[in-house]
């Protein structure tokens, strides 16, 4: 892809301020968003825990059945919007659909609150957009002013929320013009006020992801490369099945039998395997564990169980973001190999992380900024592996939707494919 740069100097002053500011108010709201979804998350599966006893079957299936009931009520308000969607609409929040955002939202919210195998990163999205639609509109006729708001607005609340800025601002793609250093400065402003108010409210709430300990000589290991493919293919494997699911049910009229057929087959597999549920990002120190005690079987069924899971709940109405869920199945992918071969644990885990979630969330470079900043343990040469490795597999089967790309010529960010 040709990138084309912008023929402009550094951004107005007000528009830096505006980023700056906009993207320290959408940090917040992000971490307000996330902690109400949280805690909704702690009050449903704790009734439902002391009503059927904990990871038990029955609590599980009716859990998660209730959630695509709600589903099922949420669309008939107005049809949800997946994530692609919502950081497209971010451009121009001024003429985004309000009334299917806030669907949307509540749909990110009842997923997340019963167990859906996805990431909070819609709900979090929508909120965000919701409050940028009303920012717009108090400042029509200001184009340039309402992009930024749009832009600032996603750029801050993923900055704050996967708590790398960079990161936050690679997510739309490597493009080269000046709304991305309006995005990263939105980013850190983002990020500084969601982890410190964090860290004040509530110190421990803030989970980074800490690696089995690894060795100095791990990251040297040519076994760590056939980690890198395994956790490609798995990255391979989840857009494949969330391509067929999204071509099948796109063929049916009825949008409430999807959800609910999806919702009831992601319920008995959840049943089957409890740690399918949710994003993943809490469940990963499970696998930890397993790793340690060689239950190679396991963790590949896990991964297997969650690129299921995942790719059903996206296709069934299951609002959410795919990256911990895919960190997941990458690290479950990693720690099956180092429990059957001679490679490092932990450097493999983070090599099986990085290469799945850049192949299956088409973002290489977003993947390992956000990463590299979000893992505890030391692991910057395996993640750049991992993802260098996912980068050339995207090179080899390229992303053939151009939503993320710009189509218009006057756009700074403007590409040609």
């Amino acid at each position: 892809m040709i990138q084309i740069p912008a023929q402009r100097g550094i951004p107005a002053p007000r528009l830096i301020v505006l980023a700056l500011s906009y993207g320290a108010v959408a940090g917040l709201l992000a971490l307000l968003t996330l902690s109400g979804m949280m805690w909704l998350q702690g009050i449903v599966w704790g009734a439902s825990a002391a009503a059927f006893g904990d990871r038990s079957p029955l609590q599980i299936v009716l859990t998660i059945l209730a959630g695509g009931a709600l589903l099922v009520l949420l669309d008939r308000i107005a049809p949800s919007e997946d994530i692609e969607t919502l950081l497209r609409q971010s451009a121009d929040p001024g003429g985004m659909p309000r009334r299917a955002v806030l669907a949307t939202g509540l749909s990110a919210i009842v997923a997340v609150a019963c167990g859906g195998a996805v990431g909070p990163e819609a709900g979090i999205l929508a909120v965000v957009a919701q409050l940028s639609a009303i920012v717009s509109h108090r400042l029509r006729g200001d184009i340039e002013a309402q992009r930024v708001i749009g832009q600032a607005g996603t750029a801050g609340a993923l900055g704050g929320f996967y708590g790398s800025p960079p990161g936050a601002a690679a997510i739309e793609g490597d493009t080269i013009g000046p709304r991305k250093a309006l995005e990263l400065v939105a980013g850190f402003s983002g990020f500084l006020v969601f982890l410190g108010v964090a860290r004040l409210v509530a110190p421990d709430g803030v989970q980074r992801i800490e690696l089995p300990a690894l060795t100095e000589s791990s990251t040297l290991e040519f076994g760590l490369v056939l980690v890198a493919l395994a956790g490609a293919a798995a990255g391979l494997l989840f857009r494949a099945l969330h391509g067929v699911l999204h071509r099948l049910t796109a063929a049916i009229r009825h949008r409430w039998i999807v959800i609910l057929a999806g919702t009831g087959i992601f319920a008995m597999l959840a049943a089957a395997l409890p740690l399918v549920r949710f994003s993943g990002h809490h469940e990963l120190v499970e696998l930890w564990g397993l790793t340690e005690s060689g239950s190679w079987g396991e963790l590949a069924l896990l991964a297997a169980a969650k690129i299921v899971a995942l790719a059903l709940c996206l296709a069934s109405g299951w609002r959410g973001g795919e990256f911990f869920p895919l960190v997941f199945v990458g690290a479950a992918v990693g720690g099956a190999l180092a429990a059957v071969t001679a490679v490092d644990a932990g450097a493999a885990i983070a090599v099986g992380m990085a290469a799945a979630a850049a192949v299956g969330w088409k973002r290489p470079l977003a993947a390992v900024l956000v990463l590299v900043l979000l893992v505890e343990t030391p692991a910057a040469l395996p993640l750049l592996l991992g993802a260098g490795v996912g980068y050339v597999v995207n090179l080899l089967l390229p992303d053939r939707d151009a939503g993320r790309a710009s189509s218009d010529p006057s756009d700074p960010d403007f590409s040609i494919p």
